[in-house]
């Protein structure tokens, strides 16, 4: 027999990936699925294409405000029930966008790092962003997006965060390597996920920055406040003296995915009175809950 073109191809059906193995030949084609057990092969595949779906999204999300405008893209992806943040305050993002007058400027952006969660609704992303007035035209703003996304009734992704962190000069052109998270595990049923939250920021008014040192892992991602995004564990370690350790934190609000792998967690940081917003994206693995993605904004 000879075989011209063999290909894998996946679906989110119900929120379980189903796999296809289609062997296409002279003769014959023949389709083998597995829902249960998968070969290696197939199985980083099936990985590949979960975290591909937050991508797909956000590069369709950055796709539309090239092509449309970005007010029309953040209104068409945004999703009902999305936030937007003002020192210090969060908002409905829809309303907001809809407030403001038609946007000449361009802005282009791109994900580098996204995961979600093993249950398929909640994901995230985050890489950088520029502005311009036109295509060839000078940067006049640069620095890092960071997005939640949440799939909606119907099962389709919409952007439910997204908090900027301004820093130059412009990565965008950089050419980055892709970065997914590495495998999570689901927390016990019944488990707070809010105290783990609570605790951090109890343990930084205590301990300040090095409260951060226990929830680090080879995965997480920090924006900081005018920095490049810090992204192994020894920038992130070192990187940690550019953080305040006076900063004071309050809760908001958050969601855990239905898989009890993932969650997000948003609120107020401040600082000498003055406020600004915080988004901490985490994900459970063997010895517990870790920062995959840390947004930190303060008034300097």
């Amino acid at each position: 027999m000879h075989y011209s073109d063999i290909s894998i191809s996946s679906a989110n059906i119900n929120g379980r990936f189903v796999v296809a193995l289609v062997v296409k030949s002279n003769h014959m084609s023949s389709l083998l699925t597995k829902t249960t057990w998968l070969p290696l092969l197939i199985g980083c595949c099936l990985q590949a294409s979960a975290q591909d779906e937050i991508t797909i999204a956000e590069q369709a999300f950055a796709q539309m405000a090239k092509d449309s405008g970005t007010q029309k893209a953040f209104l068409h992806f945004l999703d009902s029930n999305s936030i937007v943040f003002h020192k210090g305050q969060s908002q409905a993002a829809l309303p907001f966008w809809k407030s403001l007058s038609h946007d000449r400027e361009l802005l282009f952006w791109k994900p580098v790092y996204t995961g979600m969660a093993a249950s398929g609704e909640m994901g995230f992303s985050t890489g950088p962003f520029e502005q311009r007035d036109a295509p060839a035209s000078p940067v006049n703003a640069s620095g890092s997006y960071s997005s939640v996304w949440v799939k909606n009734k119907q099962g389709v992704w919409k952007v439910f965060i997204d908090l900027g962190m301004p820093y130059k000069p412009s990565l965008f052109q950089k050419d980055w390597e892709r970065t997914v998270p590495g495998s999570l595990s689901p927390a016990t049923a019944g488990a707070n996920w809010q105290q783990v939250e609570q605790d951090l920021i109890t343990q930084y008014r205590q301990k300040g920055n090095k409260a951060l040192l226990p929830y680090l892992t080879n995965r997480s991602w920090f924006n900081i406040q005018d920095q490049p995004p810090l992204h192994t564990i020894n920038d992130i370690t070192t990187g940690l003296k550019q953080i305040p350790a006076d900063l004071q934190f309050e809760y908001l609000g958050g969601a855990i995915s239905a898989g009890r792998d993932l969650f997000y967690a948003y609120g107020v940081v401040n600082r000498n009175g003055k406020k600004e917003n915080y988004l901490r994206v985490w994900g459970h693995e063997n010895d517990g809950w870790k920062l995959l993605l840390q947004v930190l904004r303060w008034v300097r």
